[in-house]
Formats: structure tokens, sequence, C-alpha cells
């Protein structure tokens, strides 16, 4: 982050200094009271469990030149106070000046799964030619992006930046602190569908990440099973200050940008990208249909930014998951796949269908816990789950175990155990699962473990590790 002067802050706010000058300067922005160090502003969030602004003392005391407050009572005896009426408001104002002070070509993700290796794969191919930021960790929220803007720097070519919404009207608010002029939309599912309605609601808002595209603003949308349709009816192009271009990309020869002949590797898969440009094959480490498609948008969007496609489809040969999102670990043979960081029903029987283009003839055990997020729709989005299952048995995709953790995924195992002979076993709780399966994994064994992250599988993981 380039340093900003105080009196910049307060009228990128409209706040009023409370105590303090305004003529130093801040390098540094930190909602977390921990990570106050010299020279920088904290924001103190009011959440549900805690007010942060009970931490002001404390950040002025290790050195933080300012803190906002939305409290006219507070007086510090070091640094500047700014006022502000609200401090996540003020955060996300910030956040947008600073942004404006810059500009780098922003690129947007959103989409129900996969934003995050959208956004890894993008990134790897773009970093070939431009220095480059992308989304760090989680920070992809109405608190998150609005983080991520202060971490671009002067020397910063592009930015990548995960925009991720699980209410109405967030998407305006994130596209005003970012102002992507190119975006993907990476699938339309039933994340957050308890909170958005429908997945027609979820296309609508989802696309008005499209706002402030100007003239020559693209947005690519996956175009597998229903989405071209979807989108076409769905995504306000209304909202659109200019133009805006759309292209569809995926598995299916109705897109622009397209993968066929797909094979699985010992070391990942294969598969040939079409494009205007030509026809090139390209190697992935990773496995998953999904992956490809990633891999497709990722060398569309660098065609788009003047990276060749054999540039690009070597950095995503290179290309390796990031913890929790794919990641093979490997115990005494037994391999286990750690996608344990979040989950929808989508992305479920995507990995699901990837368990088995795994290398070898070990045994497919799926370790799925809840999806959370789903509200009256639970039962039925679970039980599609065990239906998927089950078209994949009809085509030789044949489980051997399925293990259920939780209260809503027994559903699944509930669909499954009552239509076919896979064998399925339910537990409450992650814990009672633990033995159940240390006793029955054996060398050779592909276990794919999933779930919402609310449900912290990640923890199962390491256990059995």
């Amino acid at each position: 982050m380039k340093s900003i002067q105080i009196s910049d802050i307060v009228k990128a706010v409209s706040g009023i200094v409370l105590w303090g000058e305004d003529t130093a300067k801040i390098r540094q922005v930190v909602i977390d009271s921990r990570q106050a160090e010299e020279g920088c502003l904290f924001v103190p969030i009011i959440g549900e469990r805690v007010d942060a602004h009970r931490f002001i003392p404390d950040v002025l005391k290790a050195g933080a030149a300012c803190v906002f407050t939305s409290d006219k009572t507070i007086r510090g005896e070091r640094g500047t106070g700014i006022y502000v009426k609200d401090t996540l408001k003020a955060l996300q104002d910030f956040g947008a000046w600073y942004r404006s002070k810059f500009s780098i070509p922003v690129v947007g993700i959103t989409g129900s799964v996969g934003k995050t290796t959208t956004k890894e794969m993008i990134s790897a191919v773009l970093e070939t030619k431009y220095r480059t930021l992308k989304t760090i960790g989680n920070l992809n929220s109405q608190i998150g992006l609005s983080l991520m803007m202060f971490h671009i720097e002067e020397d910063t070519e592009m930015a990548v930046f995960e925009m991720g919404i699980s209410m109405p009207g967030e998407m305006e608010r994130l596209v005003d602190i970012a102002r992507p002029e190119t975006a993907v939309m990476t699938n339309i599912g039933v994340s957050h569908i308890g909170n958005l309605g429908s997945r027609e609601n979820i296309c609508r808002e989802k696309g008005k990440i499209l706002t402030h595209f100007g003239k020559e603003g693209t947005l690519f949308i996956c175009g597998n099973g229903d989405l071209q349709k979807l989108s076409t009816e769905n995504v306000p192009y209304d909202c659109c200050e200019g133009n805006c271009k759309t292209i569809f990309y995926g598995t299916e020869m109705g897109c622009e940008y397209y993968a066929d002949d797909i094979h699985g590797t010992k070391d990942g898969q294969i598969f040939d990208f079409h494009s205007p440009e030509g026809t090139y094959p390209v190697e992935l480490s990773v496995m998953g249909i999904h992956n490809v498609c990633n891999a497709v948008v990722a060398l569309a969007i660098g065609l788009k930014y003047g990276v060749p496609v054999e540039t690009g489809k070597e950095a995503l040969k290179a290309y390796q998951p990031i913890a929790m999102r794919g990641v093979v670990k490997e115990v005494r043979g037994i391999h286990i796949i750690d996608d344990t960081y979040n989950a929808s029903p989508d992305s479920i029987t995507s990995n699901i269908h990837a368990l088995f283009a795994y290398p070898g003839e070990g045994r497919r055990i799926a370790v799925l816990a809840d999806v959370l997020e789903l509200g009256e729709q639970s039962e039925e989005l679970h039980r599609g789950i065990g239906e998927y299952i089950l078209k994949e048995k009809e085509e030789g995709r044949v489980l051997s175990l399925l293990v259920t953790v939780g209260q809503e995924s027994a559903h699944i195992s509930n669909f499954v155990k009552d239509n076919s002979d896979i064998q399925t076993i339910h537990f409450s709780e992650k814990e009672k699962a633990l033995p159940y399966l240390q006793e029955q994994a054996v060398a050779g064994d592909w276990i794919l473990v999933k779930g919402s992250r609310g449900m912290q599988m990640d923890k199962l993981v390491e256990q059995m590790i």
C-alpha cells in the first residue's frame, strides 16, 4: 500500500476528526487489533458478538496512526480519531477511493463454485506477463474485498479479485469498490439459495458484476448445461454503463472457447483447447472436469490480455491446488483428497465425478458433510447429491463406501441406501466418524473429504493423517 495522508482519508470517507492531527500518513489498514502496528489505520467492525471499538485504546498504544469510530464519545490520547457514521461503509468508501488512484485492469470472478481455483489459474497465466495482484485467502466479501484494495502497489499491473455474495444488493457494493473491466461467472448453482431464493435470482445478483464495464468490458460465462440460457435470460445487462460483450466457455461445442478430448493421466489430465486462434493440447496437474473449465477461461483471458496460449499452458501445467481445495495427501498408501474449504451441491457432484479419474484400482470413498445455507430446499438438494451418486453408478463409476457426517447429509446416505447396494453409513459428528474411517481405510484407497466450511471437515482430515 502506498502511504496516504490522514486528511485525504477524512475526505474519502466524509469523516470528522475527533482528536489528533490530519497531517500524518498511514501505510496499512487493519480490522484485527492484533495486527495493529506503527503507522496503521484501524477500522473497528461491529460484529454479531464483538464490537471492535473496545480495542481502540490497545491499537493506539501499539502505534496505530489513525482509527475510525462511529462513537463520538470515544477519545484517544494518541494518534488520530476519525468519526464516521458506519465503520464498515467507511472502510468500503476508503477502499473504493484508494482503488480509484490506479488505472490497472481488474478481472472480477463470481459464481456459485470454483471462484478460488479459477482466480488462481487466471493469475498463473497473467503472471507470465504482468505484475498481478490476486485475492489473498478468503478476502472476497464486503469486508475482505475492501481490504484487498490496499494491497495494490505502484508497480501492480493487473489484479484478479474474487467477488463473493450471499445476500441481495451485495454485488453492487463490490463492483463500486473493485470496478472490474472483465469478469468471470464460473457457475450458477444453489449456494446461498436460502438467502437468494432461486437460481434465477442468484444469476441476476451475480450478473451485476458487469455494472461498471464501460466500452471494452467482457463477461466470460461458463456455458455448460443450461447456463447459456439461464444467463442470457437473467444477467441484468441493462446495469452496464457501456457495451458488455459476453463470451461463453466450457466443455461443450456451443462455447467460443471450449475443451474436448479430455483424458486422465497418472499426473493429472490432458485436453484440447479450442479457440478462435486455433486448437492446442493442454496438460493439467489436477483432476476434474471443473478444473478443465477453469483452465479454459484462464487461457481465454490470457489471450484477451496478450498472453499466448503456449505461454499460458505452461503456467497451467505447473499449477498446484492450494490448501483444502483438492490437495491430495498420502498416508501409508491411502490417498486423502482434502477439498474441505467449502462445499455446494454442485461442487460435491463435480468432486465425486473427479474421484474416479485418479489413477489405480483402489477403492473410491466419499466422506460428505452438510452443505449449509440451503434454506427450505436443503433436503431436496442433499437428496439430489444421492441421485447423482446413483447416476454415476449407472455409468460404471461406483463408490465403494459413502460416509455422511452431520444432520442434513443424512438425506444423501438415506437415498443411496434405499435405492442401491452401495455401502453407506451416517454419523452425527465428525469425531464419531474418525475411528470408523481409520479402521476402514487401506492402502490404495482414494478418499474424498468435503463439506461446508462451518462443518470443519479439515479437522477430520488432520486427525486422519
